[in-house]
């Protein structure tokens, strides 16, 4: 092993046991990006690929949420690390993703914003997602109804229904994403929302909300004062 082999391996084992010391707390963004690069680029200084990684993205979070391709456009970053880095977010969604408690009480927005969000962080595509609740507005699940094309209604009704009757919910509440645009309900969002509102009544089942997510932010088609009075609320 060469001398400079051997003050990167040396940097690597102290920035690990410091680390662990610290129970992962307080690390820097560039130290965090250089140890998940220590399983990807064995041997060699990951401190600079980790800044040239904030340098293109801007962020920790941008940078796990960058498309595969992109990864690969960044100086010292190959396959293995561009699938590492990809592997790891969508680990991380996953566990974001896993249902709460069914205890969890959905009274507002909010509360749904804070399940629906880590679904879309990263997504590329449209999707489409239900919550379904009891009737005490009390959690049940989350489902992808689709992705690609989210005014697809007859695809959407029909999962819909079948997750209504599998976990018999009394209120559903939808959201989809705008990857590329404003959080603004669409005309085709409240015509959509309208449609899939009439076959849920059909049976039984009440549509509390329709939730527009983009870069962040969120709308609601129960903010529209044209479209309001048509969805049901949730008796506290």
């Amino acid at each position: 092993m060469g001398k400079e082999q051997s003050i990167h391996a040396g940097h690597r084992q102290r920035l690990k046991q410091a680390m662990l010391a610290s129970d992962f707390q307080g690390m820097s963004d560039i130290n965090l990006l250089e140890a998940v690069l220590f399983y990807s680029i064995p041997r060699g200084n990951t401190n600079e690929i980790a800044h040239h990684l904030l340098e293109t993205f801007g962020s920790v979070e941008a940078v796990f949420e960058a498309d595969y391709h992109n990864l690969l456009q960044v100086q010292g970053i190959g396959p293995q690390s561009a699938f590492l880095i990809k592997l790891m977010s969508s680990t991380a969604k996953r566990i974001k993703t896993a249902n709460p408690k069914k205890a969890i009480r959905i009274d507002s927005p909010t509360a749904a914003a804070q399940i629906f969000e880590p679904y879309f962080i990263g997504e590329k595509d449209e999707t489409m997602l239900a919550m379904y609740l009891d009737n005490a507005g009390k959690f049940i699940a989350v489902e992808v109804l689709g992705s690609g094309v989210v005014n697809t209604v007859a695809m959407h009704n029909r999962k819909l229904v079948e997750g209504c009757i599998r976990t018999n919910c009394a209120t559903v509440i939808l959201a989809h994403n705008h990857p590329h645009g404003v959080p603004n309900p669409s005309n085709q969002d409240l015509s959509l929302t309208h449609r899939i509102r009439e076959a849920l009544r059909t049976i039984g089942v009440s549509l509390y909300d329709h939730m527009i997510y983009a870069d962040g932010e969120w709308r609601c088609v129960r903010e529209r004062d044209d479209y309001a009075m048509y969805l049901t609320k949730i008796q506290l």
